[in-house]
């Protein structure tokens, strides 16, 4: 199997990178940016994408740190899924990430497919984004004018498409941590139990006050279903304020249905996904809820 031929230059820092990347792009040149490879080296082999030039940015030391800092844990784009599952911090504070990592793919593609090509790819079906979704996160992009940052919703224009310009890099993922209050809960429909690309995934955080018996607060995103990610407001105002019961859930469940249907359209797999989507919403409250 050959590769397309294309000049391969490893940056040692951000700026390094987002030079030669500002210098491809005034010449006019294709270039992609390799992470961890696990989508870029399917385009290469397939040929469906063929650059003039690849970035491959795996050497820079700074992409890859998981730290606290204050009030917000700030991840590195060249984190792997592994060690997001594995990171004592992640799973302490911002938990629903690690479980959401703990489903991508196998082995081999979490040790070696990253936080940021997961978020830049901007698959419908990847399945951290929900979980950065309902945590509020927020994306650094560094570029040659320096940072700018934004809401992870507001990065993405529709599937496999984001505001990302062609000379700016993913720096870091910031996520502010959450309540302590908070119960969180990601699910995953796959074909197979393993090894599988989501049909449908789902993450919620919640608040169920047991002494006033109501929602406090709600938040929810469902992949592979909408054309980008969303939260789910309808059934989360279906829910806030309500006391929990079968009919509650069934409110939130058709709420989140019906907005699917509305950002999607009628589509061949609206009559499969319409019931499940109310399925999966119900299914997670009842879990975050029971959690706690």
């Amino acid at each position: 199997m050959s590769y397309p031929r294309f000049r391969y230059i490893a940056p040692q820092s951000v700026k390094e990178a987002v030079e030669i990347l500002h210098i491809a792009r005034e010449k006019g040149e294709k270039a992609k940016v390799l992470a961890g490879g696990t989508d870029l080296m399917v385009q290469l082999r397939d040929r469906s994408e063929i650059p003039d030039l690849v970035v491959d940015i795996s050497r820079i030391p700074v992409l890859q740190r998981i730290e606290r800092m204050g009030s917000d844990i700030r991840i590195g784009p060249m984190v792997t899924h592994a060690m997001l599952a594995a990171s004592d911090l992640v799973r302490e504070y911002v938990g629903v990430v690690s479980e959401a990592a703990r489903t991508v793919g196998s082995p081999q593609i979490r040790n070696l497919g990253t936080l940021g090509g997961n978020i830049v790819n901007a698959s419908p079906a990847a399945d951290t984004i929900p979980a950065l979704v309902v945590l509020e996160a927020k994306l650094v992009l560094t570029g040659p004018d320096g940072e700018r940052e934004m809401a992870i919703t507001d990065f993405f224009k529709g599937p496999y498409e984001t505001v990302i310009e062609a000379d700016e890099l993913l720096t870091g993922v910031i996520v502010p941590l959450p309540p302590p209050s908070g119960r969180a809960v990601f699910l995953k429909l796959a074909r197979r139990k393993a090894l599988a690309i989501a049909r449908m995934n789902l993450a919620c955080m919640l608040y169920y006050n047991r002494q006033r018996e109501v929602f406090e607060w709600v938040r929810l995103c469902i992949g592979s279903s909408t054309p980008r990610p969303v939260r789910m407001t309808s059934a989360e105002k279906a829910l806030e304020g309500k006391t929990f019961s079968d009919e509650v859930l069934q409110n939130a469940g058709a709420a989140a249905a019906e907005q699917m249907v509305q950002l999607s359209g009628l589509r061949s797999s609206t009559a499969y996904k319409k019931p499940v989507v109310g399925d999966f919403v119900m299914r997670a409250v009842r879990m975050a809820v029971e959690k706690g």
